[in-house]
């Protein structure tokens, strides 16, 4: 198997054997994905129906990604996207459907992956989501919480906008300048993204293997999204990508990276650019996206299985040297956020192996998990652009 040229950078960017097996295995699993894809027909275009109808989770549009495995039946307008691990079947987020038939569509998911000898599990859920299915077929527990923000009464003041204004002013004195994209995103564009994302990964090499939560694809599905750049004397230096969040009327900010020479500063003026111009258009909401293991929001569900709980918390203690949650929640509040959602992992009641849903979920939500999972050939998608 060739490796492209272009694809070199991922070896450079790792250490050791490491980053070498992990880059051969998910070249090896794009070669046959793009094998079955072959055979069977490519259901982007209905999912981004089914997003653009039921869209309630703010990770809906991310999770149809190259590398995903799509479920339906006949009888419900919706689906269900998800990634294997081993014997875990791991859907992204809500089901794609209606308010009405989420529920009823998850359980008859679970009912199939249980014919095939599979354990179901939902990641990162809305409690919205939760609270109609964990009290009957499913058990819950919180992995995170994701902060909103009220765009028409959003408007932040006095000392618990303090930080807020002094990282805006701060980027200003420095001649940050931030531009709105228009419907069309040109080639100049994306090569300076593709450009800054490459820069943004080498200084974040822990983060080179994203679970899907965080993993980097700004343009993704782009005819949908929103994008800021923020330029210093015309040189693209910070870069916000958004996605819609359809029957919520909202957006969720979805990748905000910066070079990282930039002023300080310059990714909380993309943040509140963003805001500001979202609310200026009417939008009813905002989102910055989950703050893997945050406690932060309601507990609207208890926590029903202590193993799970235990091995998340573990994973927050033993990966909290490769990646910075409790930073990342702090620069996510920083934006005095009207209010906190706590988001779940679903696992079915009666399973025998919750140990093995837990290491599923670690898998997808902490960097440097061991495998790739929706977004796995997220960043090929990138360097395909240089």
């Amino acid at each position: 198997m060739l490796i492209p040229l272009r694809q070199l950078w991922w070896l450079a960017a790792g250490s050791g054997a490491g980053y070498t097996a992990r880059y051969m295995k998910a070249r090896i699993n794009f070669a046959l994905a793009q094998r079955r894809r072959q055979r069977i027909p490519d259901p982007t275009g209905e999912l981004l129906r089914l997003q653009t109808l039921y869209g309630y989770n703010a990770h809906s549009l991310v999770s149809i990604a190259p590398g995903a495995e799509l479920w339906t039946t006949p009888d419900i307008d919706g689906a269900i996207i998800y990634g294997e691990f081993g014997r875990v079947w791991l859907a992204a987020g809500d089901p794609l459907a209606s308010a009405e038939d989420m529920a009823e569509l998850a359980r008859e998911f679970a009912a199939f992956a249980k014919r095939k000898n599979r354990v179901v599990a939902f990641v990162p859920t809305s409690a919205n989501f939760a609270r109609t299915v964990a009290p009957r077929d499913f058990a819950a527990v919180k992995v995170g919480a994701a902060p909103y923000f009220d765009l028409q009464t959003w408007n932040p003041r006095g000392d618990s906008a303090k930080k807020l204004r002094a990282a805006i002013n701060q980027a200003h004195r420095a001649g940050v300048e931030v531009e709105v994209s228009g419907d069309e995103i040109d080639e100049k564009f994306r090569k300076e993204a593709a450009q800054l994302c490459l820069s943004w990964l080498e200084s974040h090499r822990s983060a080179t293997t994203f679970g899907w939560l965080v993993a980097l694809d700004p343009f993704l599905h782009s005819e949908y999204k929103r994008y800021f750049g923020a330029r210093v004397d015309g040189k693209l230096i910070g870069l916000l990508a958004a996605s819609p969040i359809p029957t919520r009327k909202g957006w969720y900010l979805e990748d905000v990276i910066r070079e990282p020479s930039a002023p300080q500063g310059t990714a909380t003026l993309l943040v509140s650019e963003a805001l500001k111009t979202f609310k200026e258009e009417g939008a009813a909401l905002a989102t910055l996206g989950t703050s893997p293991l945050a406690t932060d929001g309601p507990d609207d569900l208890p926590t029903e299985h202590r193993v799970v709980a235990r091995a998340l918390d573990m994973a927050s203690r033993r990966f909290g040297t490769f990646y910075n949650f409790e930073g990342l929640r702090r620069f996510k509040g920083k934006f005095v956020p009207t209010w906190w959602e706590s988001e779940y992992a679903l696992y079915q009641r009666g399973v025998a192996i919750p140990p093995r849903i837990a290491h599923a979920i670690i898998r997808a939500l902490v960097p440097g998990g061991l495998t790739q999972i929706l977004t796995r050939q997220a960043l090929r998608v990138i360097r395909s652009k240089m």
